[in-house]
């Protein structure tokens, strides 16, 4: 006898429905869910191992054994380090200072790049160990590592540099004899006196700037009449190439500077900055300069 076609009931179809309903919703819901949140997992985990905080060490060893972009941008990190006022790196870097004097010598003449920002980073750490070294670099080929160089030596402040920072004023690159006169004014060794007075009429406008600025700091008026024009919005208004910004902080710098000395000429002109400058920072500072 032949048997009879089996029929489906209602409740049978209605727990079919919910089964296919499950499946649906695990297949097209819950199963992308799982495979995102194990994604979202992965990169959290590998995100925190490539954004580990690394010490000095590991960027000195991305140094000595990177590749090219490597090395750079370790050594450009390592020298962002000491500039990190939530944590100090200084005492590391100075168990490590042998190392990194090492690296920097051992860079001469093939990675231009590196060495300036490790002669940032000797800078910003202040040792006066690097002195040697960074006075050695004052010589190398490339423009941009010298003037690294003596800001780093200006930074440690160890006169001991002042006479070959001076020979660098005579420098052709204008840059080099800017920083130069910046320096000097720094480290305010009395040496430097005659030779930034040398260079108040210096070709270059920046120079002459740096110089005068450096002389007053080291209380000495000879820059006076040149500090008066660098307060004078007519007289920086020569200077189309120079930005607003540029104008706003090289005013005041002067201001302040010049409130040290005993010039009436350069009071009168920062009360005036005072109470008509249309720029608010130049006011605060000349306010500030006239208390």
């Amino acid at each position: 006898m032949n048997e009879e076609p089996q029929t489906t009931g209602p409740l049978q179809e209605e727990e079919a429905k919910k089964e296919t309903g499950i499946l649906v919703v695990f297949r097209f819901i819950l199963v992308p869910l799982i495979v995102v949140g194990v994604v979202v997992l992965l990169i959290v985990i590998f995100g925190q191992m490539a954004l580990k905080e690394k010490s000095v060490r590991d960027y000195l060893y991305d140094i000595r054994t990177g590749s090219q972009s490597e090395r750079w941008q370790a050594a450009y990190h390592l020298s962002n380090l000491f500039a990190n006022p939530k944590k100090d790196y200084e005492t590391e870097a100075r168990k490590q200072l042998p190392e990194m004097l090492l690296i920097f010598r051992n860079t001469k003449g093939n990675d231009p790049q590196i060495r300036r920002y490790l002669a940032l980073a000797l800078g910003r750490l202040k040792d006066p160990r690097a002195v040697p070294a960074l006075q050695e670099s004052m010589n190398d080929e490339d423009s941009q590592t010298v003037i690294w160089s003596i800001w780093a030596l200006g930074s440690i402040g160890d006169r001991s540099a002042v006479p070959q920072i001076v020979e660098k004023l005579e420098n052709s690159d204008s840059g080099i004899r800017s920083m130069s006169a910046y320096v000097l004014g720094a480290i305010q060794d009395p040496r430097a006196i005659p030779p930034l007075q040398a260079h108040l009429d210096d070709a270059t406008a920046e120079v002459a700037w740096n110089s005068a600025i450096a002389l007053a700091r080291m209380k000495n008026a000879s820059g006076a009449d040149l500090l008066l024009k660098m307060m004078r919005r007519d007289y920086l208004a020569e200077f189309p190439q120079m930005s607003e910004q540029n104008k706003e902080e090289l005013m005041i710098n002067t201001i302040r500077v010049s409130a040290s000395l005993a010039d009436p000429s350069l009071s009168q002109q920062i009360k005036k900055l005072s109470a008509s400058d249309p720029n608010p920072r130049v006011r605060d500072a000349a306010i500030k300069a006239v208390q």
